[in-house]
């Protein structure tokens, strides 16, 4: 009776610590989508800014560089609507840039913070944008990478 008990007592703790070591999810970065004024008009043009805080040792891969050359490039979707008319593309402001050996050319990103902007024309109220975008932060100390994935879903008159 005392052996099955510290069998079962051994399989649970191992459970246990298998559990908690497959539950981590690296999460670098961290997103706030905002627009840029908040009293908006119709005709108006705004940007809809997408902030990113990063992890110390960290660096998040921009969207303004050879989507070729290996990293995964920031990739924003965004949903149709009548209520705006997109102008351009998302720009990346003040990404860092530099000719990466491992990839073999420029690449451009981020580290500690990142901001992304994209500009709209206000065509009616309510304005409602909503979407989803990909990325990719490394890490510059082991070198690993996560994918990230999120989605924004911005009214105005707010709800």
């Amino acid at each position: 009776m005392k052996m099955n008990r510290k069998i079962t007592l051994a399989a649970l703790l191992l459970m246990m610590l298998s559990s908690i070591s497959f539950g981590q999810i690296l999460t670098p970065s961290k997103w706030k989508v905002e627009l840029s004024k908040q009293d908006i008009k119709v005709g108006d043009k705004i940007d809809i800014v997408f902030k990113a805080t990063i992890d110390k040792t960290w660096h998040l891969y921009s969207n303004d560089f050879d989507p070729d050359l290996g990293p995964i490039l920031i990739e924003f979707d965004f949903e149709e609507d009548a209520s705006y008319e997109r102008i351009g593309k998302v720009k990346p402001i003040n990404a860092k840039k530099h000719f990466d050996e491992i990839w073999d050319g420029e690449v451009s990103y981020f580290e500690n913070t990142a901001e992304m902007r994209q500009q709209i024309k206000v065509k009616s109220l309510p304005l409602k944008v909503e979407g989803t975008f990909d990325f990719q932060t490394c890490s510059d100390v082991s070198g690993q990478c996560v994918m990230g994935d999120d989605e924004f879903d911005i009214t105005y008159p707010a709800k």
